[in-house]
């Protein structure tokens, strides 16, 4: 059986979908080949023998068959590709059904790599050619405000309303469950229920990044192969900090190099120190960078001269940095960033994105004057009054924010109108 901590290649085999091969070059997701009309797979019944290709195995939505195994044949119109999300889930035929219940557990990443990469190339995911990255983190990405009720329940309704919105400005992707979504309030179903809800509303186009960090790394891996079964194009996995004394270089390489193996979809590291009281350090950033499923970092720490030198340090690896604030995001483009997953891209995600563009043709001097008009609505919604000052501010852009989940205070009337005042004085409203 292959192993699961390994990429995809694409299959010799016609029918998109119908079956890959493994192979250890990262983030090699490319998928070819003839599928037939509605994404059915034309042949149901008919068996890869594995003689010329003894790595080849089957694939259909709901299971994975070894080579050469004697399948059942399945109507197939039980074949069609799964819609993802909670309101359509699709009734396996009843062979179907007894065969992934001998799966054991060690196929479970396999299955959702498999599962969720094939309709992927749509979304970015291509063999490298030269110095290009196996998949394109450049652009900017807003780390999603999840929505709550007055009840404190998470709002779907409100967050599906926010998701068309984003729809129309050409944002690369969006994270859910970063640090801007109250990702520590929410239970583990509520997590992977907001990624699937997201997943379904996400246009095919964009890439969907899901925080996955937990204290264990037996934890982490569980909720990173949840994450990816939810719809996931990517893992966002933050430092464990609770014993942070113990968080060696060595303990935290340990840590991302057993999630890289372990997840089925490509991992991106996070560090942010004003959350988590620990900054990834640069040495660990450089050993993790030359694994196989590990392709990039978000780096909130606002240290230019760092970013520099990770970026230096790991140019020869297919590895991304990311820009973890707009406060500092054209700096970050000045020394080599790929992109920015930014807070205030909930509220200004046009101007967000033309200062990726301004940068990307060179015209930095356009670029220098939007990003001083950025810096201090930014620091309003980040250091200053973090996630009830995001949420109100996006109230005021037409974007649900509502309110926090409890201990997270709304913000007084002053605090609210010092806010707008910031938006204000920079021509934002």
């Amino acid at each position: 059986m292959p192993d699961p901590s390994l990429a995809l290649q694409p299959s010799p085999v016609g029918g998109r979908g119908i079956a890959a091969r493994v192979g250890k070059q990262k983030g090699k997701h490319n998928w070819s080949g003839q599928s037939s009309p509605g994404g059915v797979l034309s042949s149901c019944s008919q068996l890869l023998k594995g003689e010329e290709h003894p790595e080849l195995i089957w694939y259909h939505p709901h299971v994975i068959y070894p080579a050469g195994l004697q399948v059942p044949h399945v109507p197939c119109q039980t074949l069609t590709a799964p819609r993802r999300g909670r309101q359509h889930r699709q009734q396996q035929h009843p062979a179907t059904m007894a065969f992934s219940s001998r799966l054991t557990s060690f196929l479970r990443p396999a299955l959702a790599a498999l599962q969720w990469a094939a309709p992927r190339q749509c979304r970015g995911l291509s063999t490298p050619q030269g110095s290009e990255p196996s998949l394109d983190l450049r652009g900017i990405f807003p780390p999603l405000a999840t929505p709550f009720s007055p009840s404190q329940e998470v709002d779907y309704a409100q967050l599906e309303g926010n998701l068309r919105r984003y729809a129309s400005i050409p944002f690369r992707g969006l994270v859910v469950l970063g640090s801007n979504g109250e990702y520590p309030y929410l239970a583990p179903h509520e997590r992977v229920e907001v990624v699937s809800c997201v997943r379904q509303a996400l246009p095919r186009d964009r890439l969907l990044l899901a925080g996955s960090g937990c204290e264990s790394t037996q934890a982490t891996i569980e909720l990173t192969v949840s994450m990816a079964e939810a719809g996931a194009d990517v893992a966002l996995v933050v430092t464990p900090c609770y014993y942070r004394s113990a968080m060696t270089t060595a303990a935290l390489v340990h840590h991302y190099t057993e999630v890289g193996n372990a997840s089925p979809i490509p991992v991106v590291l996070y560090s942010v120190p004003a959350n988590t009281g620990l900054d990834l350090p640069i040495d660990a950033v450089i050993t993790l960078a030359q694994h196989p499923n590990i392709i990039g970092i978000k780096d909130s720490g606002g240290d230019i001269t760092r970013m520099g030198l990770m970026v230096h340090k790991t140019r020869q690896e297919d590895f991304q940095v990311l820009a973890g604030s707009a406060g500092f995001l054209l700096a970050s483009y000045a020394v080599g960033a790929a992109g920015g997953v930014c807070a205030l891209a909930n509220v200004l995600g046009d101007p967000l994105c033309q200062l990726d563009h301004l940068c990307r043709e060179g015209r930095w001097q356009e670029a220098r004057d939007l990003q001083h008009r950025l810096i201090e609505p930014n620091t309003a919604v980040t250091r200053r009054f973090g996630i009830p000052g995001l949420k109100k501010a996006m109230e005021w852009f037409g974007y649900y924010g509502g309110p926090c989940r409890a201990p997270l205070a709304p913000l007084s009337p002053a605090q609210a109108e010092e806010l707008k005042s910031t938006f204000s004085a920079n021509g934002w409203l």
